[in-house]
């Protein structure tokens, strides 16, 4: 299915023809579900017009943008249960076929999705601003290597600065928090005129139906990378204290083990024989919703984040959270349906799975949870696509 027609400009519309371009070099390289790159697939996906957008990749080999084919769209947007390297040996061929953007094309319109610190692709989009004509726009997610890299391997910083620097020449940005807004104004750049708006992701992405409270669920569900940062190894020592105190509970955990985490591989080690405690690694959609269907509450207790989505999905599901503290994805969002933790810890996480085993107080907060209102990405895309327009 071609998710993103192209659509003539409207008769009498003074918006001009030509389509927007947008940059997806990262992805196509590298064709992960999560984070940015699930970012990327739901403005494909969903993206209305009234312009076209365009998927294009910058060659560093060839020094240019070239807009992809049909058929990298299709396998960008299907619902699939493909592996990461299958969807890379099948976008290979394609991306081959890329046809070169003439400079006019590029600079009526380019938008860019995604982080990368490759100093070619950097430097040609210092280029195409320098003479400030060309409509270029990028949408900005955080800035927490930069502004705290001990939570990075070392030299991360180093690598992505020329991200920042071009950042600074870019005369449009838009932001998915309000924390990375300020960030931009107050440690990037001193011009609000570039700073653009803040536009929330969209808690619906795994299409799962909102939840109902069941006092049988007693699983406790995790989603999200293992790193040092996202603290999976308290969560782990948490419930080893209460099955070693006979509490009934059980817990999942969903997501990839990063190479700079030491403290959970061996407490996973150590948990396999445990009957109640499940590990899924990297899962598809379709297990986490079934995850997610016997869920009593998840975890999220991330040190630094720069949205959060896992949280914000499981409230959009109406399934409660156990979060830290200051989590900009629960802060565009008004209170209810969550345990905030202000100080992370094994005996603090396991404190709050004790209250949410409470049928009484667990009921009050899926209430909660099922009274709030959630942004989608269909209004995520809506808003992008509004401000794209704008420039032109």
């Amino acid at each position: 299915m071609r998710s993103a027609p192209v659509i003539e400009a409207h008769k009498g519309s003074t918006l001009p023809p030509a389509p927007i371009f947008v940059d997806l070099t990262e992805l196509t390289t590298q064709p992960l579900r999560t984070g940015i790159q699930r970012v990327e697939r739901e403005i494909l996906s969903r993206w209305r017009g009234p312009r076209a957008l365009v998927p294009c990749r910058f060659d560093a080999e060839k020094l240019g943008f070239f807009a992809l084919p049909d058929a990298v769209v299709e396998i960008l947007t299907e619902d699939s249960n493909h592996t990461v390297e299958d969807d890379k040996e099948r976008l290979l061929s394609h991306l081959e076929k890329g046809t070169p953007v003439s400079q006019d094309d590029i600079e009526a319109g380019l938008h860019n999705p995604e982080v990368f610190y490759e100093q070619r692709r950097a430097e040609a989009y210092r280029a195409l601003c320098r003479d400030g004509t060309a409509s270029v726009s990028w949408l900005v997610y955080d800035f927490l290597p930069f502004l705290h890299p001990q939570g990075w391997e070392p030299r991360t910083t180093e690598r992505l600065m020329h991200y920042v620097r071009t950042l600074r020449e870019i005369p449009r940005a838009a932001f998915i928090s309000e924390q990375t807004r300020n960030d931009y104004l107050h440690r990037i750049i001193r011009d609000p005129g570039r700073a653009g708006p803040v536009i929330p992701l969209g808690g619906d992405g795994l299409a799962l139906s909102r939840q109902r409270f069941d006092r049988r669920r007693r699983v406790f569900t995790y989603v999200g990378t293992i790193e040092p940062r996202k603290n999976v190894a308290d969560i782990l020592e948490a419930f080893e204290m209460l099955w070693q105190q006979d509490v009934d509970v059980e817990l999942t955990v969903i997501g990839r083990i990063e190479n700079r985490s030491t403290r959970e591989p061996p407490i996973l080690e150590r948990l396999k024989p445990e009957p109640r405690f499940r590990y899924l690694g990297h899962a598809s959609d379709d297990a986490m919703r079934q995850a997610l269907q016997k869920t009593r509450a998840t975890l999220f207790v991330s040190s630094l984040e720069g949205f959060g989505i896992p949280p914000y999905e499981s409230l959009a599901s109406g399934i409660p959270v156990i979060a830290s503290a200051n989590l900009p994805s629960l802060d565009v969002l008004s209170p209810g349906g969550r345990i905030i933790l202000h100080e992370i810890g094994p005996g603090a996480i396991a404190g709050a799975v004790r209250q949410l085993l409470d049928d009484e107080f667990a009921e009050k907060l899926w209430g909660e949870a099922a009274s709030l209102r959630i942004p989608t990405w269909d209004e995520f895309v809506q808003r992008l696509a509004s401000w794209l327009h704008e420039a032109n």
